[in-house]
């Protein structure tokens, strides 16, 4: 039994298709303290009832999920499940931001949200081979330094849900990239466009964080090690104690891997953006841990399992994360022990813009 990230007690099955997974997995929670007893298959998740005011920070390089998170989140906001408020881009290399836009460009959501870069840290990497191959057929010669700073964007994008009526802990800070832009935004200034610092918006505007972000019980994975520094302040000072919202977390793995995403490569137009992407790679189908990540911020806890209140710290020089289930600081740690099928079908996308 495990409690939700909304005070109801959840009980799963664990009855995944692979024997490996549920040995890893059973291991890995139960090592945690989890229980793991049999339920009832968890039922299809009702979509939400009204827009989920979401911020969202991604690096959208190096591997390709980015390039299937994007065509369901941009539907999500066709159909009423999501008001996008802003969207930034962590990347430490060149293409990352470019890459969101042109997903944002393709599904016709030009006007509903900006899109910032981590400035100037954005060239400090070369970028990806799927990215190469997206920016240079939709938009070819775009790089990170034509964009506002994320930083910029974050505060800006904040405002303007405030000014469309939105009120104390509305929204949903969704981050499955390196925490250098949250980084930068909480340790922000008061300043022209707002006079609350970093830390007092988040402390009043943000209901919960939701992190794609490293390994269970410890280990090092990339969101953390990027940048060890931002990912250990983050944890260190962005706790209940401190004055913020829930954090709740999607470590590497403790089940996301396990959903995965078909796409139809051979019957999507050449102008679709992830046929591209897929295409260059030679690929025709991607796990999903970023894009579960943004599926609890908008659906909830229906088929999750969340930890006790806990608290997860990392190492400022190599990311290294630990989780301590014994300590509370308003940490939550994100668990998926089957039912990959449900997930696949309310992730699958209709890919192309709505007409």
């Amino acid at each position: 039994m495990f409690r939700t990230a909304r005070g109801r007690r959840l009980s799963r099955a664990l009855c995944p298709s692979s024997a490996v997974f549920t040995i890893r997995l059973a291991f890995s929670l139960l090592a945690l303290g989890f229980g793991l007893g049999c339920g009832s298959t968890v039922p299809f998740p009702d979509p939400p009832q009204k827009p989920v005011n979401l911020l969202y920070d991604d690096d959208c390089d190096l591997d390709v999920d980015c390039a299937v998170t994007q065509p369901v989140l941009n539907h999500w906001i066709d159909v009423g499940y999501v008001k996008l408020w802003g969207m930034v881009s962590s990347a430490h290399s060149p293409l990352g931001a470019p890459t969101l836009r042109v997903f944002r460009d393709y599904y016709v959501h030009t006007s509903f949200f900006p899109v910032g870069a981590w400035t100037p840290g954005c060239e400090s990497s070369p970028p990806s081979a799927w990215n190469i191959a997206v920016v240079n057929k939709f938009d070819a010669g775009d790089t990170c330094a034509a964009y506002a700073g994320c930083v910029t964007v974050l505060r800006q994008s904040i405002m303007r849900y405030v000014s469309g009526g939105g009120g104390a802990h509305g929204l949903q800070y969704v981050i499955t990239g390196p925490l250098s832009c949250e980084e930068g935004f909480r340790n922000s200034p008061p300043d022209a466009i707002s006079s609350m610092s970093g830390v007092e918006m988040e402390q009043r505007y943000i209901a919960q964080f939701v992190l794609m972000n490293g390994s269970v019980r410890s280990g090092s994975e990339y969101n953390c090690k990027i940048d060890a520094a931002a990912c250990a302040s983050f944890f260190a000072n962005v706790t209940a104690d401190g004055g913020y919202p829930p954090v709740y977390v999607v470590p590497y793995n403790t089940g996301a891997l396990e959903v995965v995403t078909q796409v139809p490569v051979s019957t999507l137009p050449q102008s679709n953006p992830t046929a591209c992407a897929f295409i260059s790679q030679g690929q025709t189908s991607r796990t999903d841990e970023d894009l579960m990540t943004v599926e609890f911020a908008v659906y909830g806890s229906a088929g999750w399992t969340v930890s006790p209140d806990s608290t997860n710290t990392a190492e400022a020089l190599t990311g290294l994360n630990s989780w301590d289930l014994k300590k509370p600081s308003g940490h939550y740690l994100l668990g998926l022990p089957g039912d990959q099928a449900m997930f696949e079908l309310l992730l699958s996308s209709p890919w192309l813009p709505r007409s």
